[in-house]
């Protein structure tokens, strides 16, 4: 959806987002005038209405993201082996 003011002479502003959910939606605000340029103005966020909330679930902006837990996971414990290899290294040594 966009919107020009007084025939665009104040500029243009394009309201843009993805519909990947039926219940809730999210997406960015850009825009330009005649004395700025094009650069992202802001970001929304839109729930439905009249739906009950059970059914609508969590709003995504909400869900804590899973799979960012298990890579971190997995990087803590690719390094604790890297520190053990180091120290069983420092013990060789000595």
């Amino acid at each position: 959806v966009s919107k020009e003011s007084f025939g665009g002479w104040l500029g243009k502003r394009i309201y843009a987002g993805n519909a990947d959910d039926y219940y809730y939606l999210q997406g960015t605000v850009r825009g330009w005038s005649p004395i700025a340029s094009a650069s992202v103005l802001g970001q929304w966020q839109m729930k439905r209405l009249g739906v009950d909330r059970d059914e609508a679930g969590v709003a995504p902006w909400f869900q804590e993201e899973e799979e960012d837990d298990s890579e971190e996971e997995e990087e803590n414990v690719q390094g604790s082996g890297a520190i053990e290899q180091v120290e069983a290294i420092k013990e060789g040594e000595q």
